[in-house]
């Protein structure tokens, strides 16, 4: 194969990878936006809010919350990151 087809199909894989990236960040930013709006617990420093976050790494979407207590208020019940992880499955099976 030439080098001139190779550097040409690399390109190809590396901007579908960059929009799959881009497709995922937006996902995440999203989520993180819908779980702020929509935590139903009691929010009194800010904190619990703040720290939550979406990344993305290796092609994955990752999500969570950096709060030491995140998973304690949400084994309560509370939505912590619930409403954006919806969110992510919806869009996701919307896609098929």
């Amino acid at each position: 194969m030439s080098d001139v087809i190779k550097d040409e199909i690399d390109a190809f894989f590396a901007q579908g990878e960059r929009e799959v990236d881009e497709f995922l960040d937006r996902l995440g930013k999203t989520a993180v936006e819908l779980d702020k709006a929509n935590g139903n617990y009691r929010n009194r420093t800010g904190n619990l809010r703040r720290s939550n976050y979406s990344n993305v790494y290796d092609h994955t979407l990752i999500i969570g919350n950096k709060a030491e207590y995140a998973s304690d208020v949400s084994s309560r019940g509370y939505d912590v990151i619930d409403s954006g992880i919806q969110y992510i499955k919806k869009e996701i099976e919307d896609m098929r």
